[in-house]
C-alpha cells in the first residue's frame, strides 16, 4: 500500500523525491535532525534500539539506525536521527544482496493515560524492493502457524562483523507487540528509501516519556 507525500526537495547530499509518514504515530516529543544517506546510496538494512519493560519509567524503541550502500554494494553510511537513553541495538536487518528498502509500517502503543506508562513505537517493519518482510525487533516476526523462508549471513560493517537477517513472507502475518500495527506506507514505483527522522520524548525525569513516538522516512529515486 502506498502512502507517500510527494514533495521533492534537496535534502544534504541528495535530492529527496516524497516521504513516507506513519498513520498511527503520536503527537509527543520533539524532532530530531533529518538524515540522509550518501550521494548515490540507499538504504538496504536497519535496526532498531529497543528497550524492554521492568522499568520505573518503560519505554520501547528509542533509535532507528539505516545501513546505507550503493548499488555496486558498498557501504557508505550508518544513519539515524534521535536516539533515546535506553536499549540495547537488536542487530542489523538487511535484505537480500542487491536490493534497497521500499517501504515501512510501525507497531506503537497508543496513549496510556494518566495512569499508564507510554511506550511509543514498539516495533518496526520495512520492506524490501524484492517484498521480503525484516522486522527489527523479532528478526523472524511471529508467523502464527504460516511459512516462512529465512536465512543468516555475517557482514561486515567498518571493523564490525554483524549477522544480517533476510526474510521472505509467502503469507501475510504480524508479529505479536504491545502495540497495533499501522498500515504500509511505500516509496512510489522507482523510488527507495534514503532517510529518515524521528521523534522522540526523552529524558524528563519526573515524567512518562515515551521513548521513539513517531517516524518519517524519505525516498529517492
Amino acid at each position: 500500500m502506498c502512502g507517500s507525500e510527494a514533495a521533492a526537495r534537496v535534502i544534504g547530499p541528495k535530492t529527496v523525491a516524497e516521504s513516507l509518514t506513519i498513520d498511527n504515530g503520536l503527537n509527543r516529543g520533539e524532532w530530531g535532525p533529518i538524515q540522509v544517506c550518501s550521494q548515490g546510496a540507499y538504504v538496504f538494512a536497519f535496526e532498531i534500539k529497543y528497550s524492554g519493560v521492568g522499568f520505573v519509567d518503560d519505554t520501547s524503541v528509542n533509535a532507528i539506525r539505516l545501513y546505507c550502500e550503493t548499488p555496486t554494494g558498498s557501504l557508505t553510511d550508518l544513519i539515524t536521527s534521535s536516539e533515546g537513553s535506553y536499549g540495547q541495538w537488536r542487530g542489523m536487518r538487511a535484505c537480500p544482496h542487491g536490493a534497497m528498502m521500499t517501504g515501512m509500517r510501525a507497531n506503537v502503543v497508543p496513549d496510556m493515560g494518566v495512569l499508564g506508562d507510554d511506550l511509543g513505537i514498539d516495533n518496526l517493519q520495512m520492506k524490501c524492493a524484492g517484498g521480503e518482510i525484516l522486522d527489527g525487533q523479532h528478526g523472524v516476526p511471529n508467523m502464527s502457524g504460516q511459512d516462512s523462508l529465512v536465512t543468516r549471513e555475517l557482514t561486515q560493517v567498518g571493523n564490525r562483523e554483524m549477522e544480517a537477517v533476510h526474510m521472505k513472507i509467502r503469507q501475510s502475518a504480524d508479529a505479536r507487540d504491545y502495540g497495533d500495527w499501522g498500515l504500509w506506507k511505500a516509496c512510489s514505483p522507482g523510488n527507495k528509501v534514503c532517510g529518515l527522522e524521528t521523534r522522540l520524548q526523552d529524558g524528563h525525569t519526573l515524567e512518562d516519556d515515551a521513548g521513539l513516538t513517531d517516524v518519517i522516512m524519505y525516498c529517492c529515486n
